[in-house]
């Protein structure tokens, strides 16, 4: 038999846990601790937005006339994540103690923008609890257990990530195995449902990438963790290192801190360089690092990054920040708005569009007796006219721009403003009028 590998494998119970946690609570006694927050992970993805910037010196190659694809590749990420996070927009409840994210704009890069991941996980545990207590609830006799997977470090994060996503799949694939033909028993089978994600980190002694896998697991019988371990060296290889252990129960917060641990990747930012988190977003961009089977399979995660609004016509502060890079970065309260019910209502059929304006219109002159219908001279009043809709290829350039512009004005008041002050100006004077 071979020898078992040194240690069990670390889960950090001081993970910053409690920052997932935070990012998505709208009570409004801790919504400066989430404004803390957020400047955090914005600084983090400004910092390695300047690393990507300096990346994109472009090169040229005499012979061919291109230019270097990574200063291309590094400087479309740079300004996405420029865009991300510079505003945030915020709707305080204070009737009902709340405060709610109503708009941002994010870059949707979660392997290089930390900022887009922590709120990506904070939604994920959200849904991922709802669904752990309704299963539990169904199924009494069911046990939440934490288990990490791994296998032997290496330097080549692309080939000892992808040497551990497929003996996962080959561990998945001999359980369903299990489950249709009830053949090839082994301890992982004990799993009714799961939760999981991918991991990499860094060591910076030795310069060896440790990959390896968190998983949230409801099982219908204690996992014996020698023989797990045993049987995942038969299908790695080069790793016995598993790790077992009972998921707690917080009172008040129920399994969010267990699932918490499993979206914790989110987090982990900070422990890797910004040329490190460059060099793995390279290698595991596209691929699938997250993921649920069993009874967990099929919760959906919400692609946007808002929270969700409170039901009925309710007043509230609307309240704009701005963030503020520096030695210690910040998000700044740039103007605020109160809004009452009606103005709500106005608010929301002015942005309903063009289109309904006219069919309300035409509802009304519709609706007007024959006689009003008239104007002095017996010419009957006529519905607005829409203008025949030109082809997109008979719009003049410049007309297509200053389109885009006045809609960004408008829908968008989050895009990038800080690059155009006129725009901002006019920004603050349409808040605060």
């Amino acid at each position: 038999m071979a020898k078992k590998d040194n240690k069990k494998a670390h889960i950090s119970d001081d993970l910053a846990v409690d920052e997932i946690q935070a990012l998505q609570s709208a009570d409004a006694d801790k919504h400066r601790d989430r404004i803390t927050r957020f400047a955090t992970l914005k600084h983090r993805a400004k910092n390695q937005e300047n690393y990507l910037f300096t990346l994109a010196q472009f090169k040229e190659n005499y012979e061919k006339d291109v230019k270097n694809q990574e200063s291309i590749n590094a400087l479309k990420s740079a300004q996405k994540l420029n865009e991300c996070g510079n505003y945030l927009l915020f709707k305080n409840f204070y009737t009902i103690g709340e405060v709610k994210l109503a708009k941002l704009r994010t870059c949707g890069q979660h392997l290089l923008c930390p900022f887009c991941a922590a709120i990506r996980a904070s939604r994920a545990i959200q849904r991922y609890v709802e669904r752990i207590d309704q299963v539990l609830q169904e199924n009494r006799k069911l046990k939440p257990v934490l288990i990490t997977l791994t296998v032997k470090n290496g330097s080549d994060l692309a080939e000892r990530s992808e040497h551990l996503m497929k003996s996962f799949r080959k561990l998945l694939d001999r359980r369903r195995d299990y489950e249709k033909k009830g053949r090839g028993f082994n301890e992982f089978c004990k799993v009714q449902g799961a939760m999981y994600s991918y991991e990499n980190t860094f060591n910076e002694k030795t310069g060896e990438w440790h990959p390896h896998i968190h998983m949230f697991a409801l099982v219908d019988q204690w996992i014996d963790q020698q023989e797990f371990s045993e049987y995942w060296h038969s299908i790695t290889g080069d790793s016995m290192v598993v790790d077992v252990r009972r998921a707690k129960k917080e009172k008040g917060h129920g399994y969010s801190k267990a699932a918490a641990e499993v979206c914790k990747y989110a987090l982990k930012f900070g422990d890797l360089s910004v040329e490190k988190t460059w060099e793995a977003f390279k290698v595991l961009k596209g691929k699938r690092l997250t993921g649920s089977f069993g009874l967990l399979w099929g919760v959906k995660i919400p692609d946007t990054m808002t929270d969700d609004m409170p039901e009925g016509d309710l007043p509230y502060l609307e309240m704009l920040y701005k963030f503020a890079y520096g030695k210690k970065s910040y998000y700044d309260l740039a103007a605020t708005r109160n809004v009452e019910p009606q103005q709500a209502d106005r608010m929301r059929s002015e942005e309903e569009g063009t289109n309904d304006r006219h069919d309300r219109s035409r509802a009304v002159v519709e609706a007007m007796p024959a006689e009003v219908r008239t104007v002095a001279g017996g010419a009957p009043l006529r519905r607005p006219q829409q203008g025949r809709k030109k082809q997109h290829w008979r719009i003049p350039p410049q007309t297509r721009v200053r389109v885009r512009q006045r809609i960004r004005r408008w829908d968008g008041y989050l895009y990038n403003i800080d690059l155009f002050p006129y725009v901002e100006h006019r920004l603050l004077a349409f808040i605060e009028g």
